[in-house]
């Protein structure tokens, strides 16, 4: 800024610069108490309140109000700490903070507010390249602002910005209880840099308290006016929370949908699912989270991507951990002596299965096989509907052979399994198990839980929560995007449909787990990794998950500095999942062709690949017709598979009308809110 650096360089007799902060050296994307609600939304997060931002914020300026009136100072004037204690203690009388200490609340308060200030922030780089002039050229500067952050918060602000050794000194309002507005701080500033007040220039934005103020004791000035900054301030009183998070998070799903990475938008998708787990963990105080094997690589991955960006590190930060586990290896561990044991939980869950695939699953070497075959006189590949019910599997429990390599397996699979999770150090005994996965059972947490003698208590943290098992006051799980349990709208109909893309945008560069093992007195896992499955990971999802983290970061430093509901969330992820699975291409049905070759089910026949199927169609037309005229949501799962059939059978080209079923379902939804906002009409 050439004016500035003329009107100081010609001033011969300065010598000392006093600078303002706020609308002078740096500015603000939002209005100045918007940056009070962030830090109200970051409070909220990282202590676990169950208060609103709107409540927080409300309590905040009370408190300083009170204080205010209390100490007759200007609340610009009020000590930072003291502001702290007041609301800490408005906060413990109203019940919303419990279980927290003093210490800890005064560091999360603190690094609250300075994360929201530089999350809206930026610089003045015309002034503050003045400014390093006017430093290089020998004068002294000071930094004097009107604020209720202490200099400790203003001083961490300075090193954001990478501006801090411009300064030779900074004095805040809050910290001297003296402030530019009633001018009381500039002959204690003069006073305390033995400078002359005729040699000193006071830049600012504010005439009043830069300018007419200073000028009372006879200190210079330069008034940098700054009106479009001024207006903007005026103007972000107005528009809403909902309109800049719909910005946000179109300019990401249309950027995914326009590139060269199907389906990359569910970053969006996986983005809100690792605030939630972040948020909740934070309100039931969990130490160590637990990502299962194998969709969960890519979920811890993103969770310490969302701890790196938030900025609360040290003490606060959560324990994440990879633990390599599938049903099939989790089912191994939980197993009862044969004697005990009913399979209740395999039966219906792998189908169709032959001698050859038990025994491969109890770890039967391959001469133990051959003799078993041979005692119970059956072929290996001969499959049964339902082996463990069978003649057959009664047989093999009176079986000498079988029932001592069963338990022996049984003995090695639950002591590899116990040195595995003591080698994660996590203090689980105290602490118990905080499992988080895609989803949709819980079999894997219900099987650790048996593991545990049903002891430990063994939380879940799911994507989405399709069944409901026997829930247990130690077995409790959460669909963190959508859920069956305690109750379901149409959110959760929309969102569950395509839970397979889930599973194979979440895959990992290693195989399926299939149990446990002890090598030289070390836990490690038994893996089988399938060929296509392999393939598949690495000339696709790969690339896409690559893709997704990049997007990863742009959604976080997008919506840092908007305060938004979770009901907005949900709504955008309903609308967004609709819109995926209704207003899909041909370019997109090919990549779910390809990806689907290396699904892998390690279960029953162990299967490769998902065959999509409208038999659920066929069967009554009708019917399905009035449910979805009455209640779309009911029979969108099939709907998302219409368009990759009539492709299968080359009949794409008749599939357009399915479009219109978006534009129906958007407008019944709208007719049930708008119309019967008493949510009384269920289906």
């Amino acid at each position: 800024m050439k004016n500035l650096l003329q009107k100081i360089e010609h001033a011969s007799a300065c010598k000392v610069i006093f600078t303002d902060f706020f609308d002078t050296l740096v500015h603000r994307t939002v209005h100045p108490h918007y940056a009070i609600k962030l830090w109200g939304k970051f409070l909220i997060r990282e202590l676990g309140l169950k208060i609103t931002t709107d409540e927080l914020f409300s309590i905040r300026i009370d408190a300083l109000s009170y204080l205010s009136q209390k100490m007759k100072l200007k609340g610009i004037e009020i000590s930072y700490e003291v502001l702290i204690e007041e609301v800490h203690r408005r906060l413990i009388n109203s019940e919303s903070l419990s279980d927290v200490s003093s210490d800890y609340f005064i560091e999360i308060f603190k690094q609250a507010d300075y994360v929201a200030e530089v999350s809206v922030q930026f610089k003045n780089d015309a002034i503050i390249s003045s400014l390093k002039t006017l430093k290089e050229k020998g004068y002294r500067i000071y930094l004097i602002t009107d604020f209720f952050l202490s200099k400790e918060i203003i001083l961490k602000i300075l090193t954001f910005h990478n501006i801090s050794s411009i300064f030779d000194g900074v004095f805040v309002s809050c910290d001297l209880g003296k402030s530019k507005e009633n001018g009381s701080i500039y002959p204690y500033v003069l006073d305390t840099t033995n400078s002359q007040a005729s040699e000193t220039i006071m830049i600012g934005d504010n005439k009043k308290s830069d300018i007419i103020n200073s000028g009372k004791f006879g200190i210079g000035n330069v008034h940098t006016k700054n009106l479009k900054h001024h207006f903007r301030n005026k103007r972000n009183l107005l528009g809403t929370d909902e309109r800049s998070f719909q910005e946000v998070c179109s300019t990401v799903e249309k950027r995914c949908i326009k590139g060269k990475h199907p389906f990359s938008e569910y970053i969006i998708h996986f983005y809100f699912f690792i605030e939630r787990l972040y948020k909740k963990a934070k309100q039931d105080g969990v130490k160590d989270l637990f990502f299962l094997a194998r969709e969960g690589l890519y979920l811890k991955k993103l969770f310490d991507s969302y701890q790196e960006l938030n900025q609360f590190d040290g003490a606060t930060r959560i324990s994440t951990h990879y633990l390599k586990a599938s049903r099939q290896s989790a089912q191994q561990i939980a197993l009862k002596p044969l004697r005990e044991e009913k399979f209740e939980n395999l039966g219906g869950m792998y189908g169709q299965m032959s001698i050859d695939q038990l025994l491969s699953w109890f770890f039967f070497p391959k001469e133990l096989k051959k003799q078993l075959f041979l005692e119970l006189e059956v072929g290996p590949d001969q499959t049964y509907s339902n082996l463990f019910e069978s003649e057959l599997m009664t047989k093999l429990r009176k079986n000498e052979l079988f029932i001592n390599h069963y338990e022996k397996n049984r003995s090695n699979q639950k002591e590899a399994f116990h040195k595995y999770l003591k080698s994660f150090g996590a203090n689980i005994e105290e602490n118990g198990i905080c499992l988080v996965d895609v989803g949709w059972g819980g079999t894997m947490q219900e099987c650790i839980y048996k593991f545990l003698k049903n002891e430990i208590p063994v939380t879940g943290y799911y994507i989405g929560l399709k069944a409901i098992y026997n829930i247990e006051p130690d077995t409790k799980r959460f669909g963190l995007n959508f859920s069956i349990y305690p109750s379901h709208g149409i959110s959760y109909d929309i969102l569950k449909a395509n839970g397979q893309l889930y599973e194979q945008l979440l895959g990992a560069p290693h195989g399926s787990t299939l149990g446990y093992t002890l090598r030289e007195g070390q836990a490690e896992t038994i893996e089988f990794h399938e060929t296509n499955e392999k393939n598949v990971f690495e000339n696709h999802i790969k690339e896409v998950q690559d893709y997704m983290q990049l997007e990863f970061k742009e959604l976080f430093l997008g919506l840092r500095s908007i305060n938004y509901s979770q009901e907005i969330v949900q709504e955008y992820l309903t609308n967004m999942a609709m819109r995926i699975g209704i207003l899909t291409n041909k370019k997109r049905i090919r990549f779910v062709n390809q990806i689907s070759k290396g699904f892998y089910q390690n279960v029953g026949e162990n299967k490769v690949g998902l065959n999509y199927s409208l038999g659920q169609l066929t069967s009554s037309k009708r019917s399905l017709l009035i449910l979805f005229l009455r209640s779309p949501e009911k029979v969108f799962r099939y709907l998302v598979k219409v368009k990759p059939f009539l492709y299968a059978k080359g009949l794409y080209w008749c599939s357009w009308p399915i479009g219109l079923a978006y534009y129906y379902m958007k407008f019944n939804f709208w007719i049930k809110k708008k119309w019967f906002p008493k949510r009384l009409l269920r289906s």
